[in-house]
């Protein structure tokens, strides 16, 4: 075993001239390997910095997400189930509070079932996903069949990294071992756990807007929509316009969204689940955060097909919102 893994790396790494990008079934024949433990710690490292240095195909990404869904039992294309798979994985320095999350939990009160998944490394700045959840009523599940239960009672479930794939949690952690971030890191937002019919993704980087959206092609996704989001997160910048990419079937099309508050401060909130909280339960009242949390679940909206226009999506998300905060 050792050695065909060993044949994979030589394909990577042969110099500039011989060698070559993984097809779609190598990449997930060495990811099965990295995935069951086969694999040498010392290939591991290899295969993620190679990768890494020839930029990922979207065949290699495929092939990987799908060597993780079989591992994790998330690779049967006939369950695809009406939800909206909304993953998050931030890390960086631009990202404070997750206003993404209330946009999710106020689509989930309104009908729409909202899996999130996620694990934030190396966030420099801001409050873990998962930390703010009491702000939303809601707490981590610990494993996907819980996760699927919770969901078909309210419409909501965050699912940790750690409780369905702690092998790729480990793989992200050793991001401060190796000095850069791997294929892992873009992997890990397609993976789709429970296998939901859209997956909303932010990518912090354009260029990995194409490679996700092709690699979702050749995985077979039925949707996917991507924009550029803070700290790689499916949140909406209020501020500049926004394009929103959008796979449904065989069709790729790409909407225009507009800046709902240019030039606004985002900086003057206090970063706490506390704050969070007041603004959820309409305590306090903060026009940016109120955009933010409308604007990107317009977008989730639009792509779900609940509203066929930008114009009508972000309607229905100020009235969902105007009636969230209504209530007693």
């Amino acid at each position: 075993m050792t050695n065909s893994y060993a044949e994979i790396i030589r394909t990577l790494g042969r110099g500039p001239t011989n060698s070559r990008h993984l097809t779609i079934e190598e990449a997930e024949y060495a990811f099965r390997g990295v995935m069951s433990g086969e694999m040498s710690d010392l290939q591991v490292g290899a295969l993620l910095l190679l990768l890494r240095y020839r930029s990922e195909s979207p065949a290699e990404l495929a092939g990987i997400v799908a060597a993780i869904r079989a591992q994790i039992g998330g690779d049967t294309k006939a369950a695809w189930q009406d939800i909206i798979d909304w993953p998050s994985y931030s890390s960086g320095k631009s990202r404070r509070l997750p206003w993404f999350l209330l946009s999710a939990k106020l689509l989930a009160d309104n009908g729409y079932k909202i899996f999130m998944h996620g694990f934030n490394s190396h966030l420099e700045n801001g409050l873990l996903t998962e930390e703010c959840l009491p702000a939303i009523g809601e707490a981590p599940l610990t494993s996907v069949d819980a996760a699927n239960k919770h969901l078909a009672a309210h419409n909501f479930a965050y699912l940790p990294l750690r409780c369905f794939a702690p092998k790729l949690q480990e793989l992200l952690e050793i991001r401060s071992v190796l000095g850069v971030r791997s294929i892992v890191n873009t992997a890990v937002k397609l993976v789709n756990p429970l296998q939901a019919q859209l997956i909303f993704l932010g990518i912090f980087h354009p260029a990995y807007i194409t490679l996700n959206m092709e690699a979702a092609a050749l995985l077979g996704q039925p949707g996917l929509g991507v924009i550029k989001g803070g700290g790689g997160e499916a949140e909406r910048n209020i501020q500049k316009p926004i394009k929103l990419f959008k796979i449904s079937g065989d069709q790729e099309t790409t909407s225009q969204w507009p800046a709902l508050l240019p030039g606004k401060d985002k900086s003057d909130y206090p970063v706490t689940v506390e704050y969070l909280t007041r603004i959820w339960q309409g305590e306090t009242r903060n026009d940016y955060a109120s955009a933010m949390i409308t604007g990107t679940a317009a977008q989730a909206l639009f792509l779900s097909g609940a509203a066929s226009t930008v114009e009508a999506a972000e309607d229905l998300a100020q009235t969902y919102w105007a009636t969230h905060l209504q209530k007693p």
